[in-house]
């Protein structure tokens, strides 16, 4: 660990790829021993910051590891990504969302300038949040979460099978034709030993309150992946670096931030009071788009940001490394370029 006041030969060293980096301004460290002052501990903050790791200033083993990787990687990972970004599908709109996947980030973009920017968990490796462009129209305040199959028979049958009040606890109902059917089924009237994965022809929905999973406000662009955004209950997951916890749906820190820029948009403040009054009387309600808001999920693992930064942020999906053509050293894009 290398942090404020530590004195040896691997400070100069990390003084020595700080200012390669640029995040270090004047490298004083031209001797074989050097002290981490404050200078470097800004720099290693910044170095931080512009690859997604923890910001506190102290090199430890992400930090390390960040650090050392081969300038030619960086390379191919940015002549990739400059495909990806020159050939963005928002960069005609006016108005648009975007989520960046590998960042875990949202931003709402007006006329070129970024009005919002939020936090985000995306899907987990396993359940990897897809990258494509679609239009928000509508959102619902206090929403039900519909429950995919997949979940009711992997995750919650065993646990009703085990415990036959568990739907009760968790304020989950059964609904016999679809989600939207006012029509219920008893639970004990299944067998929940029997139900195999994906098969199952009823529909659970757990109903709007402080542990739906989609919290207060749900955001819909419809898809055939099922994916959309919403806020989430466990607010201490914002503070992880590595966000990938999902099942593949998009959830955000600041739930309503999103909804009041979108109100802007739509110049409809009014609007505003209705939200709140849905909010007060924990009714469910939704709210349409006068005009769809393009919304763009993207996979960009290096860019330029706002504060014209390089940023650098981990392949979580490994889809940079599928990109990669037999020769290791040649990326899809570079092989593209060469073409042109």
């Amino acid at each position: 660990m290398l942090e404020l006041g530590s004195n040896n030969n691997q400070v100069s060293l990390l003084a020595q790829r700080l200012y390669q980096e640029r995040d270090l301004k004047t490298n004083v460290c031209d001797e074989a021993i050097c002290t981490f002052d404050k200078d470097l501990e800004q720099a290693v903050k910044q170095f931080q910051s512009r690859h997604g790791l923890k910001v506190d200033g102290r090199v430890g083993k992400r930090t390390f590891a960040s650090l050392n990787v081969p300038a030619q990687q960086k390379l191919d990972k940015l002549k990739l990504n400059f495909y990806r970004i020159t050939n963005f599908a928002g960069a005609s709109d006016e108005q648009y969302v975007y989520v960046n996947i590998p960042e875990y980030s949202l931003r709402f973009v007006k006329a070129g300038d970024v009005k919002l920017k939020n936090n985000v968990i995306v899907g987990k490796p396993s359940w990897e949040t897809p990258a494509f462009s679609d239009e928000i129209e509508k959102f619902v305040v206090n929403p039900e979460w519909r429950i995919p199959t997949s979940i009711a028979t992997k995750e919650i049958a065993p646990k009703v099978a085990e415990d036959p009040d568990y739907l009760v606890k968790n304020n989950i109902e059964i609904r016999k034709n679809s989600y939207l059917d006012s029509q219920t089924v008893n639970p004990n009237n299944i067998d929940w030993d029997s139900i195999k994965p994906y098969q199952f022809d009823r529909f659970l929905v757990k109903r709007a309150g402080e542990e739906n999973p989609l919290g207060e406000v749900k955001y819909l662009f419809p898809n055939a992946e099922a994916i959309y955004v919403h806020d989430t209950p466990a607010k201490q997951r914002f503070s992880q670096s590595n966000r990938a916890l999902s099942h593949g749906c998009i959830r955000i820190e600041e739930p309503f931030s999103l909804a009041r820029e979108i109100i802007k948009h739509e110049g409809e403040t009014q609007t505003l009071s209705h939200i709140d009054s849905a909010r007060d009387q924990n009714s469910t309600q939704t709210f349409h788009l006068d005009e769809p808001l393009p919304i763009h999920l993207v996979y960009w693992t290096a860019w330029v940001d706002e504060n014209k930064l390089v940023n650098f942020r981990d392949d979580i999906y490994q889809r940079d490394k599928k990109a990669l053509l037999n020769n290791s050293k040649q990326s899809v894009i570079a092989a593209l370029l060469k073409n042109k």
